[in-house]
């Protein structure tokens, strides 16, 4: 076991007959377990509760949660190409350049074409969207502090090595 973190109620539907009159197979509601209790669940909850309080945070300097994503890549690899960014935060070409187009009228980013492959752009922050690490960073660590207080720093490890393998088995899956 992962440890008490995840030692979490899961009671199971009760067992029907394998086929039911309609032909449909219902031992699959053997392992199903109730919303709230399944990991999938609380994970996209904890997700969502924790996008929307560092949202209510980092609106303050004008950031909204989806140009947070691209800043922290961009923090952290400056210069990638648009290509490059959407795969690191996840979002599609399309989607990609409607955000760095909100963020290029905000003053946060530059688009430049690359010199080596003309079809290329690249993204590079502006001095306003680094400097902007210096405020967002402390609020990101505030919402990780409000979400971890009550919890260990021992079962936060094992929560963290937990999801990381959680998302190790998901990424080998892709299937």
């Amino acid at each position: 076991m992962c440890g008490a973190i995840f030692e979490l109620k899961t009671e199971t539907m009760p067992r029907k007959n394998a086929k039911r009159a309609d032909g449909v197979d219902d031992t699959a509601l053997e392992n199903y377990v109730r919303p709230g209790e399944s990991i999938g669940g609380l994970i996209r909850e904890v997700y969502r509760s924790m996008s929307r309080s560092l949202q209510a945070r980092i609106l303050r300097e004008g950031v909204s949660i989806g140009m947070w994503f691209v800043l922290r890549a961009l923090w952290e690899a400056d210069g990638l190409t648009q290509r490059e960014l959407g795969q690191r935060v996840g979002i599609n070409g399309p989607t990609m350049v409607t955000q760095l187009n909100a963020m290029e009228r905000a003053g946060l980013v530059k688009r430049v074409p690359n010199l080596q492959d003309r079809r290329k752009i690249n993204v590079f922050l502006t001095d306003q969207g680094q400097q902007l690490k210096h405020k967002l960073w402390p609020m990101a660590a505030e919402v990780n502090g409000l979400a971890l207080k009550g919890v260990s720093g021992a079962q936060a490890k094992v929560l963290s090595d937990a999801l990381k393998q959680i998302l190790k088995n998901l990424d080998d899956d892709r299937g």
